[in-house]
C-alpha cells in the first residue's frame, strides 16, 4: 500500500468514525455538548495519528514541502470534520430534542 493510498484511507476514517461516534451518541443521548465533544475527542485522536505518522513519512529537510502539503490537508480534514458533526448534530437536535411543539390545528 502507498503512502498515499494510506493517507486518505486515514482522512476516510476520521470522517467516518467521528460521525458514527457523534451521531450514535447524539441520537442516544440527546446531549448536543457530550456527543460533540464525543466526536471531537475521536477526531483529535484520529488526525493526530495521521499527524505523527505523515510527520515521520517525511521527516527529513529535504521533503519539507510534502510534509506541510499533508499537513494542510488534515487540518482542514479535522475543521471540516467538525462543522459537519456539529451542524449534523444541531439538525437532529431540532428534530428529536424538540422545542415547543407546534400548533397542528388548520
Amino acid at each position: 500500500m502507498t503512502y498515499d493510498t494510506i493517507y486518505w484511507l486515514m482522512l476516510g476514517a476520521g470522517f467516518v468514525f467521528t460521525g458514527l461516534v457523534g451521531v450514535l451518541l447524539m441520537w442516544k443521548t440527546e446531549k448536543l455538548l457530550l456527543s460533540f465533544l464525543a466526536g471531537t475527542a475521536v477526531n483529535v485522536l484520529l488526525t493526530g495519528g495521521a499527524v505523527w505518522w505523515w510527520s515521520s513519512v517525511f521527516a527529513g529537510a529535504e521533503q519539507q514541502f510534502s510534509r506541510m502539503f499533508g499537513l494542510f490537508g488534515l487540518g482542514i480534514s479535522f475543521v471540516n470534520n467538525e462543522v459537519l458533526l456539529f451542524f449534523a448534530q444541531l439538525i437532529m437536535k431540532k428534530k428529536i430534542g424538540g422545542g415547543p411543539a407546534e400548533d397542528t390545528d388548520a
